[in-house]
């Protein structure tokens, strides 16, 4: 966040968007690489816009090759050749999680293969694995390999992959959805475009700046360090959480707006949720709908085809733990977070199956058990989401 008190991030974002308003006849998707990785350069140096780039154009050729090489293959070729890559992918992030971060090994690398240069490569590597980058590059994967959708220019992917207003903390953008700039250009600003995009920056802005530093600084103080000793800890930082992340989403979705590249919503009500179903399609959206489109529902749908309709039930069950099992370990790897997001997805087949029975007994048609719900299901789902983050805390932020 700190990336948006720079008054160069402002200046940039407005430049951007005032060479994105002439009309020329390259695509909009390449106009945008081309202006995103300038930007990149500014703000970060040109280093790392050029480490960005050469990492976007050595991806580029790999699904290039690929695509060639499954150029009328059976699916199952595709199916390989998708997995191979994405597991090359999982590798690098599975040694940036858990070496990277350590001075230690940084260190026996230097000293074990200097030839190697790692004051360019572990850079390198820590930036490809770098969360967002990782789950842009499998649905990336996903839609090129397996759905033989359009591969961008390296310039063009450059900007789908490393947005600078999406930089820090996402959203999760849709390849998909990125591909419509070319032929649906954005509308002409007007008026209440412009009121809509202002709407968006300044509420983010006053989400973090305002809301979540307020409560950072008055439960923690000016340099404080965030402590979870107690549930009520445990409460502050899950507030602190949602309007810091929400916050910086609406930033980036109103930049995004003002640019025309597609900028998911991230956060709607969260706390208003009746269940903890409810609250995940509601907190971090778009990686929530980023786990369904590329792990939840091909895999459910094979293990249906593997055991049949009549186990479908037990097959949502385990389709949940591991999706939810991969979210914890995108935050972080180890078993507490591996853990918790099993906790999670066995908690959400429990509320579908207690779903099932409120359907069945038609308790959903009663006013008075829809009004409990009402009131009752975000006391749930808070208590629920506090115990939760109490469970991990000590790996957020360690005594």
């Amino acid at each position: 966040m700190v990336l948006f008190i720079n008054p160069a991030f402002w200046i940039i974002a407005a430049a951007v968007y005032l060479l994105l308003l002439f009309e020329t006849p390259r695509r909009a998707t390449l106009r945008f690489g081309l202006f995103n990785i300038a930007a990149l350069a500014i703000l970060l140096g040109w280093k790392v816009a050029a480490a960005v780039f050469l990492f976007v154009l050595l991806f580029w050729g790999v699904l290039y090759r690929l695509r060639l090489w499954l150029r009328g293959s059976h699916w199952k070729a595709d199916t390989g050749a998708g997995f191979a890559l994405i597991l090359m992918l999982a590798l690098v992030f599975w040694v940036h999680k858990l070496n990277l971060e350590d001075g230690a090994f940084v260190s026996r690398f230097s000293q074990a293969a200097p030839w190697a240069r790692p004051d360019l490569l572990l850079p390198f590597l820590a930036m490809l694995s770098f969360s967002y980058i990782f789950v842009r590059s499998v649905e990336l994967v996903h839609c090129v390999i397996w759905k033989r959708m359009p591969l961008l220019d390296p310039v063009s992917l450059a900007g789908y992959l490393v947005p600078f207003h999406m930089l820090v903390a996402g959203p999760v953008n849709i390849y998909s959805e990125h591909l419509e700039m070319d032929p649906s250009p954005p509308p002409a600003p007007n008026s209440s475009q412009v009121l809509i995009v202002l709407n968006e920056i300044t509420t983010g802005l006053f989400y973090k700046f305002v809301i979540a530093e307020g409560i950072r600084i008055y439960f923690y103080g000016l340099e404080g360090h965030f402590t979870v000793a107690s549930l009520f800890d445990s409460g502050v930082l899950v507030v602190y959480t949602f309007f810091d992340f929400a916050g910086y989403s609406r930033v980036a979705r109103g930049i995004g707006r003002l640019f025309g590249v597609p900028t998911p919503e991230n956060f709607s009500a969260p706390f208003r949720s009746t269940s903890v179903t409810d609250f995940w399609t509601r907190w971090h959206i778009s990686m929530g709908l980023f786990v369904r489109r590329n792990l939840f529902t091909p895999l459910q749908l094979q293990l249906v085809r593997k055991v049949g309709i009549r186990r479908a039930a037990w097959a949502s069950v385990l389709t949940m733990i591991v999706s939810f099992g991969f979210v914890g370990l995108w935050h972080r790897l180890s078993w507490t977070w591996f853990l918790w997001g099993a906790l999670m997805g066995l908690l959400m087949a429990a509320e579908k199956t207690a779903q099932g029975y409120f359907l069945k007994w038609g308790w959903n048609q009663s006013p008075r058990a829809q009004f409990c719900l009402r009131i009752l299901g975000p006391v749930y789902v808070f208590s629920v989401v506090i115990v939760s983050a109490y469970f991990v805390a000590n790996e957020i932020f360690p005594a």
